[in-house]
């Protein structure tokens, strides 16, 4: 699995116990840097999810500014915002805060599954669905 894969995933998992603890400034912040890294690692579903599960909670989002996360990338409104991101939690913050809280930051060998698929269940589980549904 690549470097931003890996990413993605640790992200992931940070944006879910965030989220089940109802923290969603920071289940947003990870999902946006699970985003990038899914662009990065070219699984552009689980990037298009992140984008949509941040704007269910904030539709003013800067993130809302473009169509896609990648083209976020491109935009010089959204680096330094990621910039600030990439302080706020790099990939090795986020791989010792999995450690800490005894998360494996990876699949599993036996789901058979890989880091994109396995990211978009995550993310598409009823807890991510009810969030949304108690902000209208």
């Amino acid at each position: 699995m690549a470097d931003h894969e890996r990413a993605m995933l640790a992200y992931v998992k940070l944006a879910d116990l965030s989220q089940q603890k109802r923290q969603l400034l920071g289940r947003d912040k990870f999902l946006i840097l699970a985003g990038v890294s899914a662009v990065r690692a070219g699984w552009p579903e689980v990037a298009c999810r992140c984008r949509e599960l941040v704007l269910a909670n904030n539709r003013s989002h800067l993130i809302s500014r473009t169509e896609t996360v990648a083209d976020a990338l491109r935009s010089s409104a959204f680096r330094p915002f990621l910039g600030r991101l990439e302080r706020f939690c790099s990939y090795e913050r986020a791989e010792h805060l999995l450690d800490q809280l005894n998360v494996d930051p990876s699949v599993s060998a036996e789901s058979r599954t890989t880091a994109g698929a396995y990211s978009l269940q995550l993310l598409s589980t009823g807890q991510w669905l009810s969030a949304a549904a108690d902000k209208r």
